[in-house]
């Protein structure tokens, strides 16, 4: 059982506020500076997050985030759950928590300096103790359910590509299967799979969508190869077929089934798209079908990848609305609607209907584009929902 904060630690902990405002990135670069002189912690970290800034600015909105409902935390419910999948995905311990969290309270008596006081100091251990805790009681459920699930294992799994496949240019697609050969967990479309990559001089963690539909005798992931990108030029260049990779179980809450029989309208642009096949690949044929509706933007029509997959969902009994746009003009020869330009929120929302949801992958500047646009028309942001997939250049 989480054992509560201590009486006094909301309001030492709201009146730092002004100070996390003012000093929280500061502070979030000081941990890390520290965190990634250990091997084992700086592997669970993509490292061009933290070399452009980005996991940094975004742990400071989180702890900014904590200190203002530290009084409410069921406010931060979203957040909560999207930390536990992803520490489950990179196989987060226990133990790891006090190493976190000795770096976090050392950055902040280092930045503040004399204004971190004991009683402040003491407030914040309290706070962080608390969100390890029930952090560490949520990931313990996780792991526990599903690992208990029919193919459903804990930790490391060892898989062998079975197969690789050229889907375009850029994106090659990775077929996987458990050395063991026995059955896998049926994932959930959208779900992702994190993999554990110590060789090559590369020591990481990199999640991947799964792009194949529910099965229990592997798993497919569809890569696009980035020529800045060490993890993605790996897999092109070094990852052959019966290579061994290990791998955590599915994991991630980017899936349908929280919006139950609600339509769902599925707009990604590059390889953001991966989640979506799964998704469709999973409903082909079913009563849902007719709801979900596709819009995909790609630069250039001819070289898609998942060119003939999208054509062939397009032609099935009761098949999926599918769109496609692309800056470089119509394909008359893809059996579903082509637009030129890019995919905009105006289009999107001059075909949703009042109960629709729109789940949104790609490059970050599409999807900051695409959500603000929804959010200035009026969609209302609980029917909004959001991966984001790599770097400005929509590469995973």
């Amino acid at each position: 059982m989480v054992k509560p904060l201590e009486s006094g630690t909301p309001a030492i902990v709201k009146a730092t506020i002004p100070a996390l405002e003012a000093h929280g990135v500061t502070i979030t670069r000081t941990m890390y500076a520290s965190l990634m002189r250990d091997p084992a912690i700086a592997a669970m970290f993509n490292q061009t997050d933290q070399a452009n800034g980005r996991q940094p600015h975004a742990l400071a909105a989180a702890v900014l985030a904590y200190a203002r409902h530290i009084e409410h935390p069921e406010k931060l419910e979203a957040a909560l759950s999207l930390i536990v999948e992803r520490h489950v995905a990179v196989m987060v311990k226990p133990e790891q928590y006090p190493v976190v969290g000795a770096a976090l309270l050392g950055a902040i008596k280092t930045v503040l300096g004399e204004a971190a006081t004991p009683e402040i100091m003491h407030a914040w251990g309290d706070a962080y103790r608390f969100l390890a805790d029930v952090l560490i009681a949520r990931e313990a459920s996780v792991y526990d359910e599903r690992s208990a699930l029919p193919g459903g294992w804990r930790d490391w799994r060892a898989f062998r590509v079975e197969k690789r496949v050229q889907e375009s240019d850029s994106v090659t697609s990775f077929w996987l299967a458990p050395v063991d050969g026995k059955p896998v967990l049926r994932h959930e479309p959208g779900q992702f799979l994190t993999f554990r990559l110590e060789r090559d001089g590369i020591n990481t963690r990199r999640s991947y969508s799964i792009s194949s539909a529910p099965d229990a005798s592997g798993y497919r992931i569809s890569v696009k190869r980035d020529p800045q990108g060490l993890v993605s030029r790996w897999f092109h260049d070094r990852l052959a077929v019966g290579d061994v990779l290990d791998v955590t179980p599915p994991a991630g809450d980017f899936t349908l089934a929280s919006i139950g029989k609600a339509p769902a309208m599925l707009v990604s642009a590059g390889i953001g798209i991966t989640p979506f096949l799964s998704m469709l690949l999973a409903s082909k044929g079913g009563a849902e079908d007719g709801k979900r509706h596709l819009v995909h933007g790609d630069h250039d029509l001819h070289h898609m990848p998942f060119r003939s997959a999208l054509a062939e969902l397009a032609t099935a009994e009761s098949a999926p609305k599918i769109d496609v746009f692309s800056t470089l003009g119509q394909d008359r020869h893809l059996a579903m609607p082509t637009h030129e330009g890019r995919v905009s929120a105006e289009w999107v929302f001059a075909r949703m209907s009042p109960d629709t949801h729109v789940f949104v992958c790609g490059p970050r500047s599409f999807q900051r584009d695409l959500i603000g646009g929804l959010s200035r028309l009026g969609v209302d942001r609980a029917r909004i929902h959001h991966e984001f997939f790599g770097s400005d250049e929509g590469v995973a």
